[in-house]
């Protein structure tokens, strides 16, 4: 058993950064990549195919989280709050191995995990975990949208484009925004 997890959000200037834990039931009916080798399309359409037939939990830590930690320790707070939700849904994983994509990861839980780099484009458990939690990431950055127009995240979900700089430079910065990174 192979539980894979990856992660959405490390570089945005806004928003959540959101890790999923996800174990599959059932081989994927086509061939599954990384989510940003994918379009928001396809992405979406595996994400319903993985609620039918994947057991997975999402983690998120705020922009507050983050601009306390940093963006690689709020990174793995996210990815052990997935872990643990899955974990408390499915005790049966307990004995799997616990695939992250990068290398490197932190757990006080009593897990067995690896950490590999590009494991997002090897391991189809954890390019789907990397569809879930950009799915995931994505949705909550539309609803953001309807909370802050002037900021137009449902265009850049907070990610660091012409656009949102100029947006930043217009406007004061949203309760969303990240403080500790480079915003202009």
């Amino acid at each position: 058993m192979i539980v894979g997890i990856d992660e959405a959000g490390r570089g945005p200037l806004a928003g959540i950064v959101s890790a999923c834990a996800l174990y599959l039931s059932k081989e994927p009916p086509e061939a599954v990549r990384d989510s940003k080798e994918l379009t928001p399309f396809a992405r979406q359409n595996l994400f319903g195919w993985l609620v039918e037939n994947a057991c997975f939990s999402v983690g998120i830590a705020s922009p507050q989280e983050i601009d306390k930690l940093n963006i690689l320790e709020a990174t793995m707070l996210a990815a052990n709050r997935a872990i643990k939700k899955l974990l408390n849904k499915a005790p049966y994983l307990k004995k799997a191995l616990f695939i992250i994509d990068g290398n490197i990861f932190r757990t006080e839980l009593d897990i067995k995990y690896k950490c590999i780099e590009k494991a997002d484009k090897t391991v189809k458990s954890v390019s789907c975990a990397s569809i879930v939690a950009k799915v995931t990431r994505d949705y909550l950055m539309m609803n953001a949208h309807f909370l802050y127009p002037e900021w137009n995240f449902a265009n850049h979900k907070g990610y660091p484009t012409k656009e949102h700089y100029a947006l930043i430079e217009k406007h004061a910065l949203s309760p969303l925004h990240r403080r500790s990174f480079r915003l202009g």
